[in-house]
């Protein structure tokens, strides 16, 4: 003991070893979550961020617009400047960053409101089912997909805007993920996306001239449940979650990358773009009734040249006042300048072309007056004011 007292020395192992416990043939049970931890999984963190940045993104609309289709709503030089799609930019021009930026913009609160109300069902319902990195990629693949499809089937210069084209895609998916057994809901789910999407591929007219998109939400609708039914044919009965979660997130992040790439070029284009809707009269001056276009129409000729509907007022002007030789130039400016205007929609158009016909009749041009009148007669689509006109005068007989 004491010649190796204060040194090291190796310890001999004991005769007897302790057997390791042997392992349970039963693995233990993970504690449930709490309530806190059940509620936080069920939030659906992706689709209120992104709601959230739409709302923000329409705000940003109004304060930046040069022109407004109503009190609270952007006009077509605004949503150009800020990035909506059409075939002429995106291919006559190569400005392809408006496929991405289109789906962030909105032409009226109530177009908003519409997509986020049906935004947000969907993403309670579906984004805690399949995560986070799943629903984004379905969201932002079907807003891509959306924009194309419109960029290639709708008029050359028909303006895209909105993110139904993604939602589109996220109903599709709602409804084709409710046959997998682990939906939770999958009677809901129906409901919810049939209720949604067959509306939605249908042709409308909105209260203010704007006409769905069909071609976006079909696009969507096709990338959408495309995705849906790869994860439903990967996504065993068996498994809890869906697989390849990583590879989702990764595709998603590729998506955003791509967006973040489209906003920082499309900055260098808002001035080039919302200058154009200085040149048209605001909502709030614009006349009320047909007393005040007369009244303000030799200001408003002053003021916006380049707007026809001006050049309608003044010439309304002096054909009540008998003027009509005078009348004659400003109805053909509103003709040519309106040809090419978003502002002139179809009612002041028809009703320019009934207005210009009677001045003719009145300078005694009865088959230049019954030529110009003879599609609007024969279109019964054509608007009130626009048919007592052409009755008032005997145009159409």
């Amino acid at each position: 003991m004491s010649a190796t007292f204060g040194k090291r020395a190796a310890v001999a192992p004991p005769l007897v070893t302790a057997r390791r416990a042997a392992p349970s043939a039963e693995p233990q049970a993970k504690a449930p979550p709490g309530f806190a931890g059940r509620l936080l999984a069920r939030i659906p963190w992706f689709t209120l961020t992104v709601s959230a940045i739409l709302v923000a993104r329409f705000l940003g609309e109004l304060r930046a617009a040069t022109d407004r289709m109503g009190t609270h709503s952007p006009g077509h030089f605004t949503l150009l400047a800020m990035g909506a799609s059409d075939r002429i930019q995106v291919l006559g021009q190569g400005e392809w960053w408006r496929l991405f930026t289109a789906t962030t913009l909105h032409g009226s609160p109530g177009h908003l409101i519409g997509n986020l109300v049906t935004f947000l069902i969907v993403g309670f319902l579906l984004e805690p089912m399949v995560g986070i990195g799943w629903f984004a990629a379905i969201y932002f693949t079907g807003g891509f997909a959306g924009a194309v499809l419109s960029t290639l089937l709708n008029a050359p210069n028909a303006l895209s805007v909105g993110a139904s084209g993604a939602i589109m895609a996220t109903l599709a998916a709602l409804f084709t993920l409710s046959f997998h057994a682990g939906a939770p809901r999958p009677s809901l789910m129906r409901r919810v996306a049939g209720g949604s999407l067959f509306p939605a591929l249908m042709p409308a007219v909105a209260h203010g001239g704007s006409v769905t998109d069909v071609n976006a939400h079909l696009g969507g609708c096709m990338a959408g449940a495309v995705l849906a039914f790869i994860i439903l044919i990967a996504w065993n009965d068996e498994e809890d979650h869906l697989p390849g979660r990583s590879v989702a997130a990764t595709i998603a992040g590729l998506w955003v990358a791509m967006m973040a790439t489209a906003f920082a070029v499309s900055g260098n284009t808002y001035v080039q773009y919302a200058k154009g809707g200085m040149d048209y009269i605001p909502p709030e001056q614009m006349p009320k009734d047909v007393e005040a276009m007369k009244a303000d129409s030799l200001d408003l000729v002053d003021k916006y040249p380049k707007d026809p509907r001006a050049h309608m007022f003044r010439g309304l002007y002096l054909l009540e006042q008998a003027h009509v030789a005078d009348a004659e130039p400003y109805f053909r400016d509103a003709a040519r300048l309106g040809a090419d205007s978003p502002v002139m929609n179809r009612e002041f158009s028809d009703w320019n072309l009934a207005l210009l016909a009677v001045t003719l009749r009145f300078q005694r041009r009865e088959d230049e007056a019954r030529s110009i009148a003879a599609p609007l007669c024969a279109n019964a689509a054509t608007d009130l004011r626009t048919q007592q006109t052409l009755s008032i005068t005997k145009l159409c007989n």
